[in-house]
């Protein structure tokens, strides 16, 4: 399929966007495309648009939308324990296919074109990423509570999955990879399977990792090790494990995680709403040279999945936080939140380059909130938000045209009586 985006601004010049079979082919100025005479599939006239990459969710739970408003103002433990664990315990498999679907509805709004979903059915997962046009991550967790029959169950469960991969056809937007909840929730024996798996089939395995201070604390009473260095001990920590939080770590913990080339995931929304922690340290990071990610972690802690708002809290919790206003600028908050999650998730977008694939958003210019647009980066995260993005073309083809996403009647009349009979399920 062929698609000409014309007259988009492009770093501010007005430029012509030929895509073919999923690629940029081209970015040229304005109308050179149309002259050369090629034939293409579709033509859309971006004229008052800004095309810019589109962005990377790198930790969520999709199907938490059906969970969103429901529990408040409550910490971490008890949050999970006593509001969102039961009702994930009464999900069904299409529960979680419409939840999804609703999410990225929600993203796509919202200019993300990619997420990495940790939930507990990768096939209905699975299922809801294909169906909804943008590109999915699906971890496979492991969440056996510390119990090590049930997380023996769930190893064989994991791997009788991947070797039946191909028995249904997802398609190429949709990855599958590995997942742990925590050094809390999955059991030591399948944290170290999970290492061996991962690094066997050379998948990414997905964590979340000192999120709060009662974990490390926990984990310190029962193995005299701090996370990070529990996980070290397990075989877990590498290049290919992508961390979420990392709030709670002590300098030799940050040293080790740069040594193991560990990827972290910030997701500074639920992290002050659920007051996990002191705020993420991206500048630990930086100078480590540890790669640093954005997410937003569920919709039922944050409780929106629009990452530009995400974007803004990160970059005003680390100017306040540290009294220096040069922290977290434009450029490391776009490489957070787009390039870098792109190039670890491994989708080959992220930029708006010729050979890249064809993963961009179209911002309109013309919102009240986009009004002068003196500098369309810090306009984007500061003013106009995810309510900005007008269109999105995912994998060469729209997904989104001015606001308008295919299918998102049946998706919200769906998801609206699901959520509401969890909400009203007993515990």
């Amino acid at each position: 399929m062929s698609l000409l985006v014309k007259n988009a601004l492009v770093e501010g010049i007005l430029s012509d966007i030929v895509v073919q079979e999923g690629r940029i082919a081209s970015i040229t100025p304005a109308a050179s495309a149309q002259s050369s005479g090629e034939a293409m599939d579709e033509v859309f006239d971006a004229r008052g648009m800004a095309a810019v990459p589109s962005l990377a969710n790198a930790h969520t739970h999709a199907a938490m939308t059906l969970l969103r408003g429901l529990a408040e103002d409550m910490e971490l433990e008890a949050w999970l324990t006593q509001a969102i664990w039961p009702r994930e315990a009464r999900m069904s498999p299409e529960d979680i296919y419409w939840g999804t679907r609703l999410a990225a509805l929600e993203m796509i709004a919202s200019g993300t074109s990619m997420c990495q979903d940790m939930y507990l059915n990768p096939v209905a997962q699975a299922r809801a990423a294909r169906d909804s046009g943008m590109r999915f991550v699906v971890n496979y967790a492991l969440i056996d509570g510390m119990d090590e029959a049930k997380g023996e169950a769930q190893r064989k469960a994991c791997e009788i999955f991947f070797n039946s991969l191909g028995a249904e056809d997802f398609g190429p937007r949709v990855k599958f990879n590995l997942a742990a909840h925590s050094v809390y929730a999955t059991c030591p024996t399948s944290l170290k399977w999970l290492g061996q798996f991962s690094h066997q089939r050379g998948l990414t395995l997905h964590i979340h990792l000192a999120e709060t201070k009662h974990e490390v604390e926990a984990c310190l009473a029962r193995t005299e090790m701090r996370p990070a260095a529990y996980l070290d001990s397990l075989g877990c920590l590498g290049p290919n494990l992508i961390a979420a939080h990392a709030l709670w770590l002590d300098e030799g913990e940050w040293n080790l995680l740069a040594k193991r080339g560990v990827a972290l995931v910030h997701n500074p929304a639920s992290n002050m709403k659920l007051a996990s922690g002191p705020a993420f340290d991206f500048e630990a990071a930086k100078s480590r040279g540890i790669r640093v990610l954005l997410g937003t972690d569920g919709a039922a802690s944050n409780n929106s999945l629009d990452l530009f708002a995400d974007m803004k809290l990160a970059a005003l919790l680390q100017k306040h936080e540290y009294k220096d206003p040069r922290r977290l600028d434009l450029d490391q908050l776009f490489e957070a939140a787009g390039r870098a999650g792109h190039e670890v998730l491994g989708d080959g977008a992220g930029r708006l380059e010729c050979g890249k694939a064809a993963d961009f958003i179209l911002v309109d210019l013309d919102r009240p909130s986009m009004t002068p647009c003196l500098n369309l980066r810090a306009s984007m995260v500061y003013a106009g938000g995810g309510q900005a993005v007008d269109s999105m073309v995912c994998d060469g083809k729209f997904i989104m045209r001015h606001g308008a996403i295919e299918g998102s009647g049946e998706v919200l009349i769906q998801a609206r009586e699901r959520a509401r009979v969890l909400a009203h399920a007993s515990k």
